[in-house]
């Protein structure tokens, strides 16, 4: 069966917002690819760091940061878990606002379940 390619970012900092703004502990990297590997059965950490800049809407304020990025194959039906462990786990434990996430089809912006939902 063939599956979606989907990926997203995980900014190396946390949000200064939300967070304290440091360096994420090695160990929330190696429990988000237990997970991944556990639920989907396999990821793939794209090779080295991506740099990017966005406005923030809550301060309006551009925010720069370093992300690394993971790739997920999966079957159309398990983007929703994904999705939900992107807004539930990750954005939560990585102290994010929003994951940029490709559902393998378009750009999605997953708002932590922290976060206000509008």
């Amino acid at each position: 069966m063939s599956k979606l390619e989907t990926s997203f970012f995980v900014p190396i900092h946390e949000d200064p917002d939300i967070g304290s703004g440091g360096l994420h502990p090695y160990y929330k990297w190696e429990n988000l690819q237990r997970d991944l590997f556990v639920m989907f059965e396999g990821w793939t950490l794209s090779p080295g760091l991506y740099e990017g800049e966005y406005l923030d809407p809550d301060t309006g304020k551009p925010i720069r940061d370093k992300s690394k990025r993971y790739v997920v194959a999966l079957e159309k039906e398990q983007v929703p878990r994904l999705r939900q462990y992107l807004k539930m786990e990750v954005a939560v434990n990585f102290k994010q606002k929003v994951i940029y996430f490709f559902n393998g089809m378009e750009v999605e912006f997953v708002k932590s379940a922290e976060m206000p939902q509008f």
